[in-house]
């Protein structure tokens, strides 16, 4: 019995790291594994990696092939001994006042190295799914690795120990919480009716989350998130600029908004916060926050994140802007037929006392030109007796 139960310590070592496991005393020959967070997962797998073999030391031994993931993830040369002594250092890793027998030899256990270990166990074969993923029965007391997939989320692997109760060999149930990570991208604009006018500030918002990369993955450990306009120039500094690089949980700046060369771009490197195997960030919102100053008549903007080689957020909408446009005409004796030309006209805003400037493009048209140095205020209707503008904010105007 002795023997039997110490693979609590075991699971209890893995579980700090990836996933909470209550076991509860249940009477019957079959024991559940209580599925919590999964259920919206297109996929949920199990596999046994731990069970129980009287003749080992520890009185468990690896199932699976697991055991040579076990031991190449703790750097040793894989052997019956060698995974023994890969059982017997997650026992002291989680109560190092256990003591060895006489002639046991423990290898010695790290977050780290049980991370990588079962990431290597989720790429191998012999995982069954579940068709539900609220629960999975089983009838053999061990350990039990858990994957899932889920359109829009990361997971990672979990764990689960069913072990023995009173009577023996009576098995108890456990409980097994799901840790994933969200891989939307979000993108909102500070301005409800997404109008403006052109050389307004505007204030964007990204939400995106750290996501869980693979502890085997040691070469590509990458995470940033990109953001592409057209139409505005980014404000990232002046008067009432916003720019900013957060994460929950931390004070401060986790990363830096780095404009690319053509301006039309920037990307935010967050490399640093992916880079322990153990992932301890994995999940948490990261906020960019800045401004941007318009200067087209549509405003389109999109962000995405991209970690260890795959996109995210690459089919959302771009969140666009859109500038408000007048038209005048001006015509003699009451009919309309008679466009007057060369009429001028200055454009007001109701309740302001300067008239608005525009550059004449082109097509013909004005367009609000606020800061432009060759600007002007006058306006001059056509051969046709129109005055076309564009570029305005929702509000009233008069001529």
């Amino acid at each position: 019995m002795s023997k039997v139960k110490r693979i609590l310590s075991v699971i209890m070592a893995m579980v700090m790291v990836l996933a909470m496991s209550v076991p509860t005393f249940a009477a019957g020959e079959n024991a559940t594994i209580t599925l919590k967070s999964f259920d919206k997962a297109n996929k949920v797998e199990y596999m046994q990696i731990i069970q129980k073999d009287e003749t080992k030391t520890s009185g468990w031994a690896f199932t699976n092939k697991a055991g040579k993931c076990f031991t190449e993830a703790f750097g040793l040369t894989d052997s019956e001994d060698a995974q023994q002594q890969v059982i017997w250092g997650l026992i002291q890793y989680k109560d190092n006042s256990v003591k060895l027998p006489t002639g046991v030899t423990a290898t010695a256990a790290t977050a780290a190295k049980i991370d990588l270990a079962l990431s290597k166990v989720a790429a191998l074969n012999g995982f069954i799914e579940t068709t539900d993923q609220t629960k999975i029965e089983v009838s053999a007391a061990g350990v039990y690795a858990i994957k899932a997939e889920e359109t829009g989320f990361t997971y990672k692997t979990a764990t689960a120990y069913v072990g023995f109760g009173e009577p023996y060999p009576a098995l108890t149930n456990a409980e097994v919480t799901a840790k994933k990570s969200p891989t939307t991208v979000d993108k909102t604009v500070a301005d409800d009716d997404h109008v403006v006018a052109i050389g307004d500030i505007v204030t964007y918002t990204i939400e995106a989350y750290v996501p869980f990369l693979d502890a085997a993955n040691t070469e590509n450990r990458t995470f940033t998130i990109t953001d592409k306009i057209k139409g505005a120039e980014y404000y990232l500094a002046g008067p009432n600029a916003v720019n900013s690089v957060t994460m929950e949980g931390k004070d401060g700046q986790v990363g830096e908004i780095v404009v690319n060369e053509d301006g039309k771009g920037f990307t935010v490197n967050l490399n640093t916060l992916v880079a322990d195997t153990d992932n301890p960030n994995a999940g948490k919102k990261i906020t960019v926050t800045y401004t941007a100053k318009v200067t087209k008549t549509t405003v389109e903007n999109k962000a995405g994140s991209h970690a260890a080689g795959v996109d995210y957020g690459a089919d959302n909408v771009p969140v666009k802007l859109f500038t408000g446009e007048l038209v005048l005409l001006k015509y003699g004796d009451g009919n309309v037929n008679n466009a007057l030309a060369n009429a001028e006209f200055v454009l007001y805003k109701d309740g302001e006392e300067v008239p608005l400037t525009f550059t004449k493009q082109e097509n013909g048209k004005y367009k609000y030109a606020p800061d432009a140095e060759d600007a002007t205020a006058t306006l001059v209707t056509d051969e046709n007796g129109m005055i076309d503008v564009e570029g305005l904010d929702v509000g009233s105007y008069h001529f």
